[in-house]
């Protein structure tokens, strides 16, 4: 809760203070009366500016826990990793394949497991180095050729890519939560149930890293986003379901900075954004 959220909260006061000024030079009521019909004037436009602060201030200065991101120790080589999206839920296909890109290079993660679709299905894919080795032999001598674009996932060498994950998902093998071979480290990514008042202005969820072979919590990251405010819609797309700053805890992947190098192509695991996903579900009522 910094600098930027304290000029937020302190906005509907600097409105009232200035339309009461404009007031008093249209009306000879009294000053003090006037500020009184501007805070009134202004406050179904600004309640939730005042009470989504408050709560962010809650949350992330008095509720646990504390810290909001921790990485107890870094993980060069995970080696194989499970990832479980119940926020999602699951990874499509395309997902899958943007998964094997960031992170399956057969060296550092040979193994990955993605749990599908609404959770029904888990999918295992292995690596043998030799693949990744060929493939970014042919993007690396691409990119000398043809300078990369400012859109990284348009042009040919991001197509080299989806070829080399196209190839991987041959090795797919299917099997259920309970079937699945053992791996290494364990993702899991939950949205954080908030009381139902809270749930009208916040948004909160958490990513947990286990080491599978000690049980221990290695990792984490909760953080807590903002719906977009009454008097500051979401001009710019129009269908996300919370402001892209948080409150507070980590924006950015927590794997990225857990494994390292892992993020070929940025930070995202799911080709739609999470937010833009959630607004689908809970706005328009889509699942």
């Amino acid at each position: 809760m910094g600098l930027g959220i304290f000029s937020i909260f302190i906005i509907p006061v600097l409105a009232a203070v200035i339309l009461a000024i404009f007031l008093d030079r249209k009306s000879k009521a009294g000053y003090g009366k006037k500020l009184i019909i501007s805070i009134l004037f202004l406050l179904p436009f600004t309640y939730d500016i005042i009470i989504t602060n408050l709560l962010g201030f809650y949350y992330c200065k008095i509720a646990p826990p504390h810290p909001k991101t921790l990485i107890a120790k870094k993980v060069a080589y995970p080696e194989s990793i499970y990832w479980e999206d119940n926020v999602y839920p699951g990874f499509s296909k395309e997902d899958r394949e943007l998964m094997i890109i960031n992170y399956l290079d057969g060296e550092h993660l040979k193994t990955m497991a993605l749990n599908g679709p609404e959770n029904k299905k888990v999918y295992v894919y292995h690596l043998d180095r030799a693949i990744w080795k060929e493939f970014k032999k042919r993007y690396e001598a691409y990119v000398k050729q043809h300078p990369p674009k400012q859109d990284r996932f348009s042009g040919h060498g991001f197509d080299i890519y989806r070829a080399y994950a196209k190839e991987i998902m041959k090795t797919e093998k299917i099997y259920t939560k309970k079937s699945m071979p053992k791996t290494n480290y364990t993702v899991t990514f939950n949205e954080v149930k908030l009381n139902p008042f809270a749930r009208h202005f916040l948004y909160s969820d958490e990513t947990r890293v286990t080491e599978n072979k000690t049980g221990k919590v290695i990792a984490y990251n909760r953080r807590y986003m903002h719906f977009f405010y009454n008097i500051f819609p979401d001009f710019e797309l129009g269908d996300r379901y919370y402001d892209p700053d948080t409150l507070c805890g980590k924006r950015i992947s927590l794997e990225r900075g857990l494994f390292g190098y892992f993020g070929q192509f940025g930070s995202s695991l799911h080709e739609v954004d999470v937010s833009r996903k959630l607004y689908k579900k809970y706005i328009k009522g889509e699942k």
